[in-house]
């Protein structure tokens, strides 16, 4: 089977979830016998054409006012131009169709396409190709990415998204699957508006190193609470300094972990209590074994937080927000306990709670064993294919014909799509639930 994902960005040029999670999807496909191949953009004013871990990668050059991902900061009306062009930029989907027209792939697997522009799946619908698209975040519903604003979730879009999204929403309509990285992300869209004629499904990332390492039993001592990722406002470490002053003074501590805006670290500091910690960057390899709690306080709509799944690989359970894809994350009692975001009175509630039943020191191992066990990432690359192969039939029922877009198999094949689409006999893979069409 020949596949193309698209994405921003590879992630030597541009560091970001999508970028990380795109490649590692690619590089499973690979191992499972396809022929894959990435689409990116760069910097550069030249195709630039790779080979990584089995995958050919297609750098496309920047074909916008700027390059989005250079640092710079520019004027707010060219800002706006730039985000008016890329929902709609006709020299990057041309580009796009060119390696479409050379790759010819049977599918077309788009994830965050901030600088290839939504058009890209126009010239996959030119070509009779199946389109799934993969939610990491918010980019197609807001240029800000975050559906986010002044601290608040956008419970409808504002003036700005309304005008620069439109192209998007009505490009949305080529879309044959749409895939939730979770079910929150994948509501949003659907309430915006956006993939109104797509099969639905939630799939997460492709994790490539979830191996338990097991924090060491804990002794006797206070409960050893910990925040580990960047220090910025959405994140809500502020929400969590409120939170532990008022808690007892003694019976807890709490190391924190990460860097961000040095004004915005220097109030975490200046209004914490004496037994916080700032332990500045920190290998999670050093954090999680002195923790019995990590606490994932955010504010924003996190899709899908790594985080969390880091503190279940050392065991340590998860008081996360309800924001975002976090509770779908976190099984309550099981791995963890949710709270309300930007509350400081109920998560200083719940970890009060926690030192006087140290709840946490009962917590069987099982618990997060079964959960990582769901992102083993050779089940969920089998879950992939599933989705792929039911986007082929689909489109092949819809054209009256067995072989998706005429590629990619024989002439008198008589395999279904399904079939022609994993390269091996499929051990434990189980079908997903669909949304309607």
């Amino acid at each position: 089977m020949r596949i193309l994902l698209a994405n921003t960005g590879h992630p030597a040029t541009i560091k970001g979830g999508a970028e990380a999670a795109a490649l590692d999807l690619a590089h499973a496909l690979v191992r499972r016998g396809h022929e894959v191949a990435l689409v990116v953009h760069h910097a550069g004013a030249d195709l630039v054409e790779s080979l990584d871990g089995g995958v050919r990668v297609y750098a496309l050059p920047n074909r916008n006012l700027y390059f989005g991902f250079d640092g710079a900061t520019r004027p707010a009306p060219l800002r706006l131009a730039w985000h008016a062009l890329d929902g709609r930029n006709p020299w990057m989907a041309s580009a796009f169709g060119r390696i479409l027209d050379r790759e010819k792939p049977d599918l077309v697997n788009t994830h965050a396409l901030v600088g290839l522009s939504q058009l890209v799946w126009r010239e996959a619908a030119r070509r009779g190709l199946p389109v799934v698209h993969y939610l990491h975040e918010y980019g197609t519903m807001c240029p800000r990415g975050s559906g986010f604003r002044d601290g608040h979730l956008c419970e409808t879009p504002c003036g700005a998204c309304r005008a620069l999204t439109v192209p998007r929403k009505r490009l949305s309509q080529l879309v044959d699957t749409v895939v939730g990285v979770s079910r929150f992300t994948l509501e949003r869209h659907l309430a915006w508006g956006f993939f109104p004629d797509a099969r639905r499904a939630v799939l997460p990332n492709i994790f490539t190193d979830l191996a338990m390492h097991l924090r060491p039993a804990a002794g006797p001592g206070p409960l050893r609470l910990g925040y580990f990722g960047r220090l910025i406002a959405d994140k809500g470490a502020h929400v969590l300094i409120e939170a532990v002053k008022r808690l007892a003074p003694d019976g807890w501590t709490l190391d924190v972990a990460g860097t961000g805006d040095a004004d915005y670290v220097a109030a975490l500091k200046a209004a914490a209590p004496a037994n916080v910690r700032f332990l500045g960057w920190t290998p999670a390899a050093e954090v999680f074994p002195r923790l019995d709690i990590l606490v994932v306080p955010s504010i924003w709509p996190d899709p899908q937080p790594r985080v969390t799944f880091e503190a279940f690989m050392h065991g340590v359970p998860v008081i996360g927000s309800r924001a975002g894809g976090i509770p779908e994350e976190i099984d309550e009692g099981v791995t963890g306990w949710l709270v309300d975001p930007d509350d400081p009175a109920d998560l200083a509630r719940v970890m009060a709670a926690r030192m006087a039943d140290r709840a946490d020191r009962a917590l069987p191992e099982s618990g997060f064993r079964e959960r990582l066990a769901r992102l083993d990432p050779e089940r969920v690359v089998v879950e992939y294919e599933d989705v792929f192969a039911e986007a082929m039939a689909r489109v092949s029922l819809a054209r009256g014909t067995l072989s998706p877009a005429g590629k990619g198999q024989g002439e008198g094949d008589e395999r279904s799509p399904a079939e022609a689409l994993h390269p091996a006999p499929l051990r434990g893979a189980r079908s997903l639930p669909h949304g309607k069409r």
